[in-house]
C-alpha cells in the first residue's frame, strides 16, 4: 500500500471515530462501536441477554449499532409502552432497500407496513380478529389438544420396554407442539403426527429454512452495506425461494376457499379469517400471505431461545446451577381479595 493511500485510510478512520463521538452525547449511552462493524462483535448468540448485562451499564435505554444502523433498544415496560402505544406513529415505519422491498412485497403485510391507512387497516384486523380474546379463547381447542398429543407421547415413551432406563429428549417433544400450534393457528393443517412429518411438513420446514437465510443475507446487507453485494449475488436464489414459498401459501389458501365454499362455514384458523375479511376489509392475496408469514415468524421468534439453545446439563461447582436457567413464573387464578394473608404464630 502507498504512502498516500495509507495516509487516506488513517485519516477516514480517524473521522469515523470522531463523528460517533461527536454524535454520542445526542444519543442514549451505549457500548463503544468499532468502525464497520458497530457492535455486532459485541452480540452473543443470544441478543436478548447482551441487552440485560448493558442495561446493568448503560441503564434501561441504550444505543446498540448494528453495522452501520442505529438502534435503540429500551428494556422496561414504561419505555416500551412510550416507544409501541404512545408514539407508534412515528416509530412504526421501516426502511426499506429495493431487494427487502421485494421479498417483504412492499411493505404489504404488517410488520413492514409504512404508517399509513393500510397499517392502521392491517393493525385493526389483526387485533380485533386474529387476536381478540374471542378469537384466542376459540383457538384454544388447538393448543389443549397439541399438550395431550405431547404428553401421551411421552407415557409412550417411558412405558415402551425398549426404552427402559434411557432418558427422554424433551426439546423433541416441546418442538413438536411449537410446530404443530404454528402451522395449526396460522394454516389449520398438522403437518407432524407421532414423531412423523408429512410431506407438506418437510416442505414447509424448508420454507421456513430458507426463509431465515435470505432474512440473514438481508440484514448483512442492511447493515454493512459495504457487504451489500452478498444479497444481490443471491437474488436468483431469493426469487426462487420467494415464488415457491408464494406457491405453497397459495395452494393452502384454495385448499381452505374450497372447503369454505362446500361447506359454507369458515374455520377460525387465521388463513379461513383473513380470506372472510378479505372482501370487507379489501385484503390483496400479497396482504394476506404476507400477514400469514408474519404470524409464522413472530411465533418462531417468540421463543426466544430455540429448542437447540436450552442445555439442561448441570455446570458443577461450589454450587451446582443448570447451564441454561428456566423460570417458572406464578400466576394468579383467582380474584385478589380472595387471598388472605395468614400469620404465622
Amino acid at each position: 500500500m502507498s504512502l498516500p493511500l495509507l495516509l487516506v485510510s488513517i485519516t477516514l478512520i480517524f473521522l469515523v471515530f470522531k463523528l460517533y463521538k461527536g454524535i454520542s452525547f445526542k444519543l442514549p449511552p451505549g457500548p463503544y462501536p468499532w468502525p464497520i462493524l458497530g457492535n455486532l462483535a459485541h452480540i452473543k448468540p443470544v441478543g436478548c441477554r447482551n441487552f440485560s448485562d448493558w442495561s446493568q451499564i448503560y441503564g434501561p435505554i441504550m444505543s446498540v449499532w448494528y453495522g452501520s444502523d442505529l438502534s435503540i433498544v429500551v428494556l422496561n415496560s414504561k419505555l416500551a409502552k412510550e416507544v409501541l402505544k404512545d408514539n407508534d406513529h412515528q416509530l412504526a415505519s421501516r426502511p426499506r432497500r429495493s431487494l427487502t422491498a421485494k421479498v417483504v412485497k412492499d411493505g404489504k403485510d404488517l410488520i413492514w407496513a409504512d404508517y399509513g391507512p393500510h397499517y392502521v387497516k392491517v393493525r385493526k384486523v389483526c387485533t380485533m380478529e386474529l387476536f381478540s380474546p374471542k378469537s384466542i379463547e376459540a383457538l384454544r381447542p388447538i393448543r389443549e389438544d397439541e399438550v395431550r398429543d405431547m404428553v401421551e407421547s411421552i407415557f409412550k415413551d417411558c412405558t415402551n420396554p425398549e426404552g427402559y432406563g434411557k432418558s427422554l429428549m424433551v426439546r423433541k417433544y416441546l418442538g413438536s407442539v411449537a410446530f404443530n400450534n404454528i402451522t395449526r393457528l396460522v394454516f389449520g393443517e398438522k403437518f407432524e403426527n407421532e414423531g412423523v412429518m408429512d410431506q407438506h411438513g418437510l416442505e414447509f420446514k424448508a420454507i421456513v429454512e430458507q426463509e431465515k437465510k435470505v432474512g440473514q443475507s438481508l440484514i448483512i446487507a442492511h447493515s454493512i452495506k459495504w457487504l451489500g453485494w452478498i444479497s444481490w449475488l443471491k437474488k436468483g436464489e431469493i426469487a426462487k425461494h420467494l415464488a415457491h414459498r408464494d406457491a405453497f401459501t397459495r395452494t393452502i389458501m384454495e385448499k381452505h376457499i374450497q372447503s369454505c365454499n362446500k361447506s359454507g362455514n369458515a374455520n377460525q384458523h387465521f388463513v379461513d379469517t383473513l380470506l372472510t375479511l378479505r372482501e370487507r376489509d379489501d385484503l390483496s392475496e400479497d396482504t394476506i400471505m404476507g400477514l400469514l408469514w408474519d404470524m409464522i415468524i413472530a411465533g418462531i421468534d417468540t421463543v426466544g431461545v430455540q429448542l437447540e439453545e436450552i442445555d439442561m446439563f448441570e455446570s458443577p461447582g461450589l454450587v451446582t446451577y443448570m447451564r441454561t436457567s428456566l423460570q417458572a413464573i406464578p400466576r394468579i387464578r383467582l380474584s385478589p381479595n380472595l387471598y388472605k394473608r395468614e400469620g404465622c404464630v
